[in-house]
């Protein structure tokens, strides 16, 4: 195996179009390749951090980090195909790397958050497209791997969901002989059910977008056109929902903004710009379509923001599956209140195809990975990770805003309690967040989401009201953040959720 390179490198003999993605990744001027509509917003307005945010300077991965996973402990766990997973300490960001030798090749596996915030991982690939059923668990609280039962089949390019029980679904991929699943499997970390009764061919590129509706159905959002509730019940069954407006969203990404509500953005082939939403708390859920991004993307990832709103970084506007002379480097900002997009800075690193994102304790993106696939060498692909200070961090002038501050606040939540949280500046808070804690990989984050809770303040205390139920909230680890008037997060209080 070969060390990876402290920083992005090219070896000497190299296609023409990764060298041309190699180049784009050391300029910071716009490229031909990508239209410049922030060049219509005003220089001060432009530059200005309040406004558009701003990235801190790349600094090396050991591996390419094509799965990213923020841990209760504040952490990050991050692998690739080679070389060891790693965990990351956000607080020594340079050099706060430490190794965790793989169980199996958990390449291209499904994950998400069991209810005491272990990790559960499921699948993987043996070779070429087989998949792999073993299944493993990385326990944040000693940072290594514990077994967990096998599934009935392997899986390769799986989504994994947290259902209100506390259990995980697994769904689609391709088998130990190569088929596509068809039939979800349900386990608890040590045993598995099939759900015989709901039968689905989700075929490739896999990892199909799935989120906790409020119904307590799993919601199918994509990648094929037409929308599903999956009951989980009994032996499962499936039910339709209606089609999206665009058909193709292949490797675009999507999140849920708001409970039950969720943004579809980007995709197809060639890359689209378009954005449309779902409100499955209607009787009758529609798509509908909403302003487009500024840049068409492909291969990008969407951040849930502690304030809700929703960070779009990296991908591809050129056509094909993983387009690397083609990158878009501003990232996007969409705003649930108006439905539309604002430019934020410019990333300086190709992120394309197995790039990663996601939300740190102290309100900053994560974002990392690129390569290894796709076109592009294991010595080609992006060693590196840069953290993205939100528009929300800084006053006008630039300068660091002051931040509400959390000082105490219980580590369990319940579902319908009111529970205490301290804080001098609790008069000035104006929204309080619930995050769920983010496991990425391939466009989509298989865990995070978001609730927004009622609360009142009382001097120096905060009475805040749990998440209505499970289905709003499955069981697990989030964050907690206080969010002031004029938008500025706290840092988080790690809580878990459940009865």
């Amino acid at each position: 195996m070969r060390s990876p390179r402290p920083l992005p490198g090219v070896a000497l003999l190299i296609t023409a179009s990764v060298a041309l993605a190699v180049l784009h990744a050391c300029q910071d001027a716009p490229q031909p390749t990508e239209p410049d509509p922030a060049a219509t917003v005003a220089t001060t307005a432009s530059s200005s951090l309040a406004v558009r945010g701003k990235w801190g300077a790349a600094f090396s991965t050991p591996v390419v980090a094509v799965d990213a996973h923020l841990l209760p402990t504040g952490k990050v766990l991050l692998w690739g195909d080679q070389g060891d997973a790693q965990l990351w300490n956000p607080a020594n960001p340079g050099a706060g790397f430490t190794a965790v030798s793989k169980t199996y090749r958990i390449f291209c596996s499904g994950h998400t958050f069991l209810p005491d915030g272990r990790l559960l991982v499921t699948g993987g690939v043996v070779h070429g497209t087989i998949g792999d059923p073993r299944a493993v668990l990385f326990a944040p609280s000693t940072g290594s791997w514990v077994g967990a039962g096998p599934m009935a089949q392997g899986r390769y390019y799986p989504t994994a969901t947290t259902l209100p029980s506390g259990e995980i679904l697994a769904v689609s991929g391709n088998d130990q002989n190569g088929n596509v699943v068809t039939i979800p499997e349900i386990g608890n970390g040590s045993t598995w059910r099939r759900l015989t009764g709901a039968s689905l061919s989700i075929p490739a590129p896999f990892y199909p977008a799935m989120f906790v509706a409020p119904n307590g159905k799993v919601f199918l959002a994509g990648f094929p056109q037409t929308s599903r509730y999956l009951d989980v019940t009994g032996t499962g069954s499936w039910t339709t929902v209606g089609n999206r407006i665009v058909a193709d969203r292949r490797m675009g990404s999507a999140a849920m903004y708001a409970a039950g509500k969720i943004l579809y953005a980007g995709g197809g082939d060639p890359p689209t710009s378009s954005a449309e939403v779902i409100d499955l708390n209607q009787a009758s859920p529609a798509w509908r379509s909403v302003s487009a991004m500024h840049f068409a993307r492909r291969q990008m990832n969407a951040t849930i923001l502690a304030d809700g709103q929703v960070l779009v970084t990296g991908g591809t506007s050129g056509p094909g599956f993983n387009d690397v002379t083609s990158p878009v480097y501003n990232a996007e900002l969409w705003n649930p209140a108006t439905e539309s997009w604002s430019i934020m800075a410019r990333e300086s690193v190709v992120r394309t195809y197995h790039s990663t994102a996601l939300l740190l304790p102290d309100g900053r993106v994560f974002s990392s990975g690129s390569g290894e696939g796709g076109g592009v060498t294991f010595e080609n692909s992006q060693f590196s990770a840069q953290v993205f200070s939100p528009p929300y961090l800084y006053n006008a002038d630039g300068s660091l805003a002051t931040r509400p501050v959390i000082t105490s606040a219980p580590s369990r939540l319940s579902y319908g309690q009111a529970l205490t949280v301290g804080s001098p500046d609790a008069a000035s808070v104006a929204k309080v967040t619930l995050i769920r804690l983010s496991s990425v990989t391939h466009a989509f984050n298989q865990s995070q989401l978001i609730n927004r809770l009622t609360f009142s303040a009382t001097g120096t205390t905060l009475s805040v009201m749990g998440p209505k139920n499970a289905n709003a909230a499955p069981p697990g680890p989030y964050m907690l953040f206080l969010v002031n008037a004029k938008g500025v997060p706290s840092k988080a209080k790690m809580v878990t959720v459940g009865p």
